[in-house]
């Protein structure tokens, strides 16, 4: 049979593709954290700005009536019209989720208690309602996942014959699809709710009570992939973002309410512009205005961002052919289901070579039905040996290969709970352990705290599925890829079937080792021994994340670190730190501090520019650069812009357009955040501390230790990847993860902790080119701690030593305790 390429025609899907060249090799997997733009919709929205006149809604009446007809077409899209469902915009989906517990009436009348009952599943914006709820004394109740579905599926209406009377109001959250791992709620169910199947979770558990229940559906990240038809089933509130389903307009979100359902909604006290028919400002009186949405539309709308929806529906239209039922929508759940489906099943079956499988999926359902399952596959990675691979070391794997996708709980801590068994005790512990939420704390007491997701959208195809499955295979399985022969859909009456899939040996660039038997990870021994060292190389990075300028004899000592070192940075256009990360070539900027000529020279491959070390007086009249805000760099950084011919020097060796070239101000007082000593070292444009020091002994047992066969640095080029301050020669490798404290020479350091480590040191600093390794072996060895190096920070000269000029050769004297601090 044919290969299976998509459910959209292959020339369909190359026309989609076009739409995202900006992508250029990246893979982008997380289309659940938001959806991607098209060129053309950013064209359309550009062409009608450019040609029409919007102002202000509340003066304008074209524009109110553009509003007005956008606001028919989305109601439009979902199925339903104005005489059903009124719809008010918002900034998104958690301002939506507030405003109808805002103003949400709980209690009756008589004063009886209502309820607010959510499923632990939900996502982080809706378990945050609680708090307003029991601010208005609402009885808060939470479902876990089985007893709700369990609950749906044997729920039998039962007529009693003398119901007991309860006016109070019950609201109930839950997604339709979960952001987690994509597993479909039924939405069918809306008026077995409203009868009162989950009656039982009531805190006045009485048989026969009527109380009056509402439906909140969380719809963000269903409505991304899926189709929501509201004339088949109408929750009474319904909540969504538009960049999840569009990718643009960010900061625009909509709050679909049943008009039925409308009444509930009294207790909306704040007011704003636009919103009340009079409003007296001397007395406390106000009257708000009828009509639903311009009764919670407070001040003026996001004009602009509306007219665009107009288009973002428009380009869709034109985009994607409607295969499935004649829908848009449908189509896109479809392909994006299958390609789910696709990874789901080669995920299933990776294993080690020990015959042990490799992935743990964290799932609600197996992908045999498309009505019970998004494009969305979560899971974790495990080793050989059974050990878990975190979720942050994949994720600077994935960055490696320009993977995107995303880590951690997903803000959803009640699924990541459930699927990883752990207990509200053990999260508690976590946190104590230092864990936060969104942070690269992924393995506590050899446990995983998060995992892997990845999403898809309508611009996704299976090379981006394969991508990813080679990406692991090679990084973390080690073993031969083999590559599935995709068969072809067969459509029958829009009923897809798609045969098992077979597989065919596939044989990738570049092999890892195969069979590697009775491999464990462990903790090294460290050896407690102080041995003698010596201080074999010192190198200064002037700029930061570019090549290394290494010293031949002697460099001095600044107040921030080693004179010049990381005293400059190149920034993009939105002043954010451009890193080796980014652009792998950075690496071949070569410096070379000019003291005899007082310049800083660079050369990139034959061509040289030099820059003046010397800050001069108009140097220090420019104007400060723009602030570097990024995840190694989170301080406001102020410098100087080097100026427009450097700047254009920059951008032609790296390919990037608009680059500037920063230098750190000398008035700049940024500090060392976490600093074991208790004092506040002053920081170049470091990352975490003045030093960084290597072990050279230690970086030849990780070589020995590496088993690539295609993995080829020598000693030299395998230590330079550590980009190291402070290189050391001693008979003993780990013996500098027990120091405290080191003397070099005559000065003195503090230990600060071990180096997190990162892609970066898959990047040769010759060449520029991506390895696996050395990551994958670092990771390995000290059980999913990618820590390789310890910072410094400097105390001081020792033994009455004026000269702050650290030479190399120098003797390296450890200490396992701070006791020998010079006071």
């Amino acid at each position: 049979m044919s290969v299976l390429s998509s459910v959209i025609d292959n020339q369909r899907m190359q026309n989609i593709r076009n739409e995202f060249g900006r992508l250029g090799d990246k893979c982008y997997l997380e289309n659940a954290g938001s959806a991607l733009y098209p060129e053309a919709l950013l064209t359309k929205v550009n062409d009608d700005l450019l040609r029409n006149v919007y102002l202000n809604p509340h003066s304008d009446k074209y524009t109110k009536d553009c509003i007005e007809q956008i606001r028919c077409t989305v109601l439009n899209y979902f199925n339903t019209d104005q005489s059903s469902y009124s719809l008010i915009f918002t900034s998104g989906t958690t301002q939506s989720l507030k405003l109808i517990v805002e103003s949400f009436q709980f209690h009756s009348d008589d004063d009886e208690n209502g309820s607010f009952i959510y499923l632990r599943d939900n996502h982080t914006s809706v378990i945050g309602l609680r708090e307003l709820a029991e601010a208005k004394n609402a009885d808060i109740i939470h479902i876990s996942h089985d007893n709700f579905l369990n609950t749906l599926k044997t729920y039998k209406k039962i007529e009693y014959s003398e119901k007991i009377t309860n006016k109070s109001n019950t609201l109930l959250a839950y997604p339709a699809q979960s952001n987690f791992n994509g597993y479909k709620y039924p939405i069918d169910c809306v008026q077995k709710l409203k009868d009162g199947c989950l009656n039982s979770y009531l805190k006045k558990q009485l048989c026969g009570v009527n109380c009056n229940w509402y439906i909140l559906l969380d719809a963000a990240t269903f409505v991304a992939t899926s189709k929501l038809d509201l004339s088949s089933s109408q929750p009474d509130f319904v909540c969504l973002s538009f960049y999840k389903v569009f990718g643009f307009p960010s900061g625009l979100g909509a709050l679909l309410v049943k008009n039925t359902s409308a009444n509930v909604l009294k207790q909306k006290k704040y007011f704003g512009g636009g919103t009340v028919d009079i409003v007296l400002s001397s007395e406390d009186f106000h009257i708000k205005r009828h009509t639903l949405h311009e009764r919670f539309e407070d001040g003026t709308l996001p004009f602009l961002s509306i007219i665009a929806l107009k288009h973002c529906l428009s380009v869709m239209s034109c985009l994607i052919p409607k295969v499935i039922n004649n829908d848009i929508m449908d189509t896109i759940s479809h392909h994006t289901y299958y390609l789910a489906k696709d990874l789901y099943l080669q995920l299933s079956e990776l294993v080690h070579s020990n015959g042990t499988k490799a992935v743990v999926l964290y799932m609600d359902s197996d992908f045999t039905d498309i009505k019970e399952q998004g494009a969305i596959v979560t899971f974790n990675l495990i080793r050989e040996d059974g050990s878990y691979i975190g979720y942050a070391e994949f994720q600077h794997m994935a960055d490696l290969f320009n993977i995107s996708l995303r880590t951690g709980c997903f803000c959803n801590s009640g699924s990541c709970q459930r699927h990883l068994n752990v207990t509200n005790k053990e999260m508690k512990n976590m946190h104590k352990a230092g864990h936060k939420c969104g942070d690269e704390i992924d393995i506590v007491n050899g446990r995983p705290t998060g995992a892997v997701r990845v999403s898809f959208g309508f611009h996704n195809t299976f090379n981006d599925v394969d991508k990813l499955v080679s990406m692991i295979t090679r990084c973390f399985v080690r073993q031969q890829y083999l590559k599935p022969n995709r068969n072809l859909v067969n459509y029958n009456n829009n009923n897809i079937e798609i045969p098992k899939t077979n597989t065919i040996t596939f044989k990738e660039e570049i092999l890892s080792v195969l069979n590697e038997k009775n491999f464990k990870n462990h903790i090294p021994e460290i050896l407690n021994t102080a041995s003698k060292a010596t201080l074999s190389e010192i190198a200064i990075f002037p700029i930061k994340s570019c090549g290394a300028f290494k010293i031949k004899s002697g460099w001095k000592i600044g107040a921030k670190g080693f004179e010049y070192d990381r005293e400059w940075m190149i920034i993009k256009e939105n002043g954010v730190c451009l890193t080796q990360k980014q652009n792998t070539l950075m690496c071949m900027i070569s410096p070379v501090v000019d003291f005899t000529n007082r310049c800083l020279t660079l050369n990139f491959k034959g061509s040289v520019i030099s820059i003046p070390l010397d800050i001069s007086h108009d140097d220090k009249e420019r104007s400060t650069a723009p602030f570097c805000q990024s995840k190694v760099c989170m301080d406001v950084v102020k410098g100087y812009d080097c100026g427009d011919t450097v700047a254009d020097w920059i951008s032609n060796c790296l390919g990037i357009s608009y680059l500037r070239l920063i230098r750190q101000a000398s008035d700049d007082n940024r500090i060392q955040k976490k600093n074991n000593s208790g004092e506040h070292n002053m920081l170049s444009l470091s990352n975490q501390a003045q030093y960084l020091l290597i072990n050279k002994a230690t970086v030849q047992w990780l070589k020995n230790k590496i088993r690539d066969l295609t993995f080829t640095d020598d000693l030299d080029s395998l230590t330079d990847r550590f980009r190291g301050n402070l290189v050391i020669d001693t008979a003993h490798e780990l013996i500098e993860r027990e120091w405290q404290t080191v003397t070099i020479g005559k000065h003195q350091f503090k230990v600060e902790g071990p180096c997190s480590r990162c892609q970066m040191v898959c990047i040769d600093q010759k060449t520029g080119e991506k390895t696996v390794e050395p990551l994958r072996t670092i990771s390995a060895e000290f059980g999913g701690k990618m820590r390789f190096g310890i910072y410094l920070s400097y105390l001081g000269p020792v033994n009455g030593c004026k000269d702050l000029v650290l030479n190399t050769n120098s003797q390296v004297t450890p200490y396992l305790s701070d006791d020998n601090i010079s006071r």
